[in-house]
C-alpha cells in the first residue's frame, strides 16, 4: 500500500474510528488483576490511531514522505545533473576587506553567530557562520561563500544540524569533489510567523536587502571572504529554494550561482506575487541575468518537477539552468541532505576558488 493516496488515508480513518468503539465495548469486560493493563492498552490504541491519522493526513497533504522507503531514509540521490540551455560563464576573483570580531561560538554546533543590524535594511537579526578547516590552516587565504536559506517555518540553524551542511561539504571535500566554502545561514523570517519570501516588502521589512547587501557586508567585514559576485552562491530548500533562486536571479550582480532544493518559483502570497521579480520564470525571460541555477526536484514530489520545468522553459542565455531530478523521495530534509554532495560539487564548478 502506498504511503500517499486515499487507501492508506481511508484505512487510518477507519482505525481511528474503530479504536474508541472497541474501547467502549471492551472497557467493562476487563476483570480482576488484568483490568488496569487492559484499559491502559485500550487507551494507548486510541491515542496511537489518532496520531497515525493526523500523521497520514498531514503527509498526504504536504507530501513530506513520498514512499515507505522515503520514510525509512532510503530516498537516495541517484540522478545526474543536466545542463538545460546556454553555455558556461567565466570565473573571476575578488579582494577582501578589513576584519572585525562580532561573531562568537554558538553552543556546540561548531558554528559562530552574531545578532547584528543591517546598515541598508535596518533589520536586526541573527546570522550563523561555519568556517571550513582550511580557514584556520591557511590564514592568508580568502574563501568563497555559500549563503544558506531554510524553509518556512524554519530556522537557519537547521542547515548545521538536520541538513548536515558542513558534514556533507566535508565529505565532498575529502573526495576531491568540492572546494572549501564559508557557509553563511542568515535569518530569513525576520518577523516571527510572517513569511516575506525573502522580499523587500512595501511598507515592511526589506528582507531582500538584508540577505544581499547587508549579509555580504557583515560577512566580508568579519571573515576572510571573497567579496566578488563570482565567489558567492546561494542554496536553500523549499521556501529557501525560492529565496536562493530569487536572490541569485534578481541580484545577479552579487551572486554567481544558486541552488534550489525542491523550491517553487513564484511567490505564494497574493500581495507579494504582484511585485516585480516575484515570478522567476518571467524574470528569466525578460531580464536574462548572467547567473547559473541548479534546480532539484523529486518525481515523487510532483509539484517540484512542474516548477523546475517552468524555469527550464523560460531560461535564455546568458542565464543557464541545470536540473537534478531524483526518481524518488518526498518533500523532506532526508531527500535534500542526500542531494548536498552533488550540489556542493556543482557549485565548485561555478564559483571562484579560495585565494
Amino acid at each position: 500500500m502506498s504511503l500517499l493516496g486515499w487507501p492508506l488515508l481511508v484505512l487510518s480513518i477507519l482505525l481511528a474510528l474503530a479504536a474508541p468503539v472497541g474501547c467502549v465495548l471492551l472497557w467493562g469486560r476487563a476483570r480482576g488483576t488484568t483490568v488496569l493493563p487492559i484499559r491502559a492498552a485500550l487507551i494507548l490504541v486510541c491515542q496511537v490511531t489518532a496520531v497515525l491519522l493526523a500523521g497520514v493526513g498531514l503527509n498526504d497533504h504536504f507530501q513530506f514522505f513520498a514512499s515507505w522507503n522515503d520514510l525509512l531514509g532510503q530516498n537516495g540521490a541517484d540522478a545526474p545533473i543536466q545542463q538545460q540551455n546556454g553555455g558556461s560563464q567565466p570565473l573571476a576573483r575578488g579582494l577582501s576587506k578589513r576584519l572585525r570580531n562580532d561573531f562568537r561560538p554558538d553552543r556546540s554546533d561548531q558554528a559562530l553567530s552574531a545578532d547584528l543590524v543591517g546598515a541598508k535594511s535596518g533589520i536586526r537579526s541573527k546570522i550563523w557562520v561555519w568556517l571550513p578547516p582550511q580557514y584556520h590552516r591557511h590564514p592568508q587565504q580568502r574563501f568563497p561563500v555559500v549563503e544558506l536559506f531554510p524553509g518556512f517555518p524554519g530556522t537557519p540553524i537547521t542547515w548545521f544540524h538536520t541538513m548536515q551542511g558542513p558534514k556533507k561539504l566535508q565529505e565532498a571535500m575529502k573526495q576531491g569533489a568540492a572546494q572549501p566554502y564559508i557557509l553563511v545561514a542568515p535569518t530569513i523570517t525576520v518577523v516571527p510567523g510572517h513569511d516575506t519570501e525573502c522580499t523587500d516588502v512595501p511598507g515592511g521589512p526589506k528582507v531582500a536587502t538584508w540577505l544581499t547587501d547587508d549579509v555580504r557586508r557583515i560577512v566580508t567585514e568579519n571573515f576572510r571572504a571573497l567579496p566578488g559576485r563570482d565567489a558567492w552562491g546561494t542554496m536553500g530548500y523549499s521556501t529557501g529554494g525560492y529565496c536562493a533562486a530569487k536572490l541569485a536571479t534578481e541580484h545577479s550582480h552579487l551572486f554567481r550561482a544558486g541552488v534550489s532544493l525542491s523550491g517553487y518559483f513564484a511567490a505564494y502570497s497574493p500581495a507579494l506575487a504582484r511585485l516585480p521579480g516575484a515570478d522567476l520564470p518571467a524574470l528569466l525571460r525578460t531580464r536574462r541575468p548572467a547567473v547559473d541555477l541548479l534546480l532539484t526536484a523529486s518525481k515523487q514530489d510532483p509539484g517540484t518537477t512542474t516548477a523546475v520545468n517552468s524555469m527550464v522553459q523560460a531560461a535564455r542565455a546568458p542565464s543557464i539552468v541545470y536540473t537534478y531530478v531524483v526518481p524518488r523521495g518526498g518533500h523532506n530534509t532526508g531527500v535534500w541532505t542526500a542531494m548536498l554532495p552533488k550540489c556542493f560539487q556543482w557549485l565548485t564548478t561555478k564559483l571562484t576558488h579560495a585565494a
